[in-house]
């Protein structure tokens, strides 16, 4: 490299450089903020997601035993007849 082009490309570089404006403690900040609404907005829709699915999933769950039979049992089904004695006094 030339000398004639180190110092073109210096004064180029130097120039560009008076160019950028010198506000970068308060880019980095706003940046920061931006960022932190961006996160805090994702945050807020998955916490409105997990509970709409939580709510919908009750519902349903809800409307599945209220359509039920009161005769039918599933769970607690004793065709036996007979009952098992209690232990204690």
């Amino acid at each position: 490299m030339s000398m004639k082009t180190e110092e073109v490309l210096r004064s180029v570089l130097s120039d560009l450089a008076a160019a950028v404006p010198d506000g970068t403690a308060t880019s980095y900040r706003k940046e920061q903020a931006r960022w932190r609404r961006r996160e805090y907005r994702r945050r807020c829709v998955v916490a409105v997601l997990v509970l709409l699915i939580v709510a919908v999933v009750c519902a349903i769950g809800l409307m599945t035993l209220s359509d039920a039979s009161p005769d039918t049992h599933v769970i607690f089904n004793n065709q036996g007849g007979q009952v098992a004695p209690r232990a204690g006094p």
